[in-house]
């Protein structure tokens, strides 16, 4: 792919600590943008066209009964299995979430990388998505060189729902916690249709209109909690849901692609399902297309069809499933984890963005979107010692680089891993990438507890509540965003480019004194720093984030 910022994602070889590695931005900083650079300059007629595609990632399942016993839905040693191809284990295709040992028995939905094209004059990028839990970017680095030269892509983009029913692509959800969870093979299936859905998006290439709605997952008494919750203090979340709609130009009516942004973990099918599924998106996704069927209190709802990619948002701190009781159809509260949850979950808010992109008083039409980008790469240190462990014993389908292997790794001799950070903006939305799952307060804040809604800011138990007094002011990811020229929609995606676990925001990041990244302090309080690279996260993460957000091209390329 002739892309600008292709490069190495793993890195440099490993080496010594002393070669010189540093935490941050990579030189040249960004590494590339468009429009203002030969070859995507920008000039030239032409508006905005688009096209999208969808390819199956559901692998055949080949190993798949066996008699769980205690009925905990994870596979424990000893217990009876059916030997299918016959070489004496049981190696099914392990579901990525909760716990290790989840065999995945069946289908429940679709898993799809989802892929959306965008054109503007001589300017080309793509963005796909896949319903995995997280996806490398050294995973997705080979898949770039999967696509022909003839596509002539700028740059794409990449990012991963975060599903916690789907197969592991990590590897810390396999049989045990000393066995990967990865199939090699599986991830080449993926790369080879996320690579084929890119090809196809382009290949469906067309003039577009553009309009933006937006309205929040809240009910009329201000609550967030029949859609998503949170765990950790302070409570802050961001119930914003997104829809851009894409429609053909001069057939208003039908409708090319939509993106949906959302942020909650797509988790409410639970610990205990067996069948692979993209849990809420899936639903999510079917709804704003195919519409939705009446219920007790609302009329059916037809959809908007063309093909809907959805995007998560900030949901670091456990934004998700947590004191979350959706209704059914029927009017009744949905108090048990499982895929009809997600179901419901997934209909429930896709019926609110149907609602706010069809409602003329929410819709604004976007004229003349224009299309822009800079990608930019980062340097960031690993010092959480259980991924040190699980790096050394192959459990992470990822490198280390830049520590001597043949010392003990400690302070001073931490390995490092490269990532990637981009921003993209699409007419009147701007769209920053950040790679794991981000604490809602760096792109929000909310610090005056008004981003609660219906929880309590901070538990009454809580032994050791936050010290509110370290939150740091504005400006906060959502204002960088909003500063670009043009941008009225900030919009914070995700496990975007790379996928590094939890972003913990450094004023409340706090490790056990005893026992640091093994147990978790003051409880589930805390339970995310255990799965972040260490303590410098926010900086070495989000802070490229924000110099890429408030870098302007040369005026000589504008």
């Amino acid at each position: 792919m002739a892309a600008c910022g292709g490069g190495d994602a793993a890195g440099p070889d490993a080496g010594p600590a002393d070669a010189g590695y540093q935490p941050g931005p990579i030189e040249p900083f960004p590494e590339a943008w468009c429009p203002g650079r030969p070859g995507c300059t920008g000039e030239g007629g032409g508006g905005l066209r688009v096209g999208a595609a969808r390819a199956s990632i559901m692998p055949e399942l080949v190993e798949t009964e066996w008699t769980d016993e205690n009925g905990n839905g994870h596979y424990d040693s000893g217990e009876p299995f059916v030997d299918a191809n016959g070489n004496g284990e049981f190696d099914p295709y392990w579901i990525a979430g909760f716990g290790t040992g989840r065999p995945a028995v069946g289908l429940n939905d679709g898993v799809w990388a989802s892929a959306i094209a965008f054109e503007w004059r001589d300017v080309r990028v793509a963005i796909v998505v896949l319903d995995v839990v997280g996806w490398f970017i050294t995973d997705h680095e080979p898949m770039l060189d999967l696509l022909p030269a003839s596509l002539e892509l700028d740059h794409v983009m990449m990012a991963s729902t975060h599903d916690h029913e789907a197969i592991d692509t990590v590897g810390k959800w396999g049989r045990n916690e000393l066995e990967s969870g990865v199939d090699p093979d599986y991830i080449d299936f993926v790369r080879r249709q996320a690579a084929a859905a890119i090809e196809q998006a382009v290949a469906h290439l067309e003039p577009v209109t553009m309009e933006v709605a937006q309205t929040r997952t809240v009910d009329a008494d201000g609550s967030s909690l029949r859609y998503v919750g949170d765990r950790r203090d302070p409570v802050i979340l961001d119930p914003t849901l997104t829809v851009i709609r894409f429609a053909a130009a001069g057939e208003p009516e039908r409708t090319v692609a939509s993106i949906v942004h959302w942020a909650a973990h797509p988790e409410y099918g639970g610990s205990r399902n067996n069948l692979v599924s993209s849990d809420y998106p899936h639903w999510l996704r079917d709804t704003v297309e195919n519409g939705a069927p009446a219920t007790a209190t609302e009329p059916a709802i037809d959809g908007i069809g063309g093909i809907a990619i959805f995007l998560n948002g900030p949901i670091g701190g456990q934004i998700g499933d947590n004191g979350v009781v959706p209704l059914d159809a029927d009017g009744t509260p949905i108090t048990s984890d499982g895929l009809h949850k997600s179901e419901r979950i997934g209909v429930t808010v896709g019926r609110l963005a149907l609602e706010a992109i069809t409602s003329a008083d929410r819709v604004v039409d976007v004229p003349d979107p224009q299309l822009h980008f800079r990608t930019g790469r980062m340097v960031l240190v690993v010092e959480n010692v259980f991924f040190h462990v699980a790096g050394l014993i192959g459990l992470f389908n990822r490198p280390f680089f830049g520590y001597d292997e043949t010392k003990p790794i400690d302070e001073g001799n931490f390995p490092y891993l490269e990532s990637r950070v981009t921003y993209l903006q699409v007419g009147n939305v701007g769209l920053q990438t950040v790679p794991g799952e981000l604490d809602p307060s760096i792109a929000i804040g909310g610090f005056d507890g008004s981003q609660a809604w219906g929880d309590d800011f901070i538990d009454p138990d809580n032994e050791f509540p936050p010290d509110l007094s370290k939150a740091p002011p504005p400006p906060y990811l959502r204002d960088l965003i909003l500063a670009n020229p043009g941008v009225e929609v900030p919009l914070v995606v995700g496990m975007g480019e790379d996928y590094l676990g939890y972003i913990v925001p450094a004023w409340n990041y706090i490790l056990h004194p005893d026992n640091p990244y093994i147990e978790e302090f003051n409880g589930s309080q805390h339970y995310e720093e255990t799965l972040s690279l260490g303590p410098d996260i926010e900086q070495q993460a989000v802070g490229p984030a924000r110099l890429l957000l408030q870098w302007r091209p040369p005026a000589a390329s504008r």
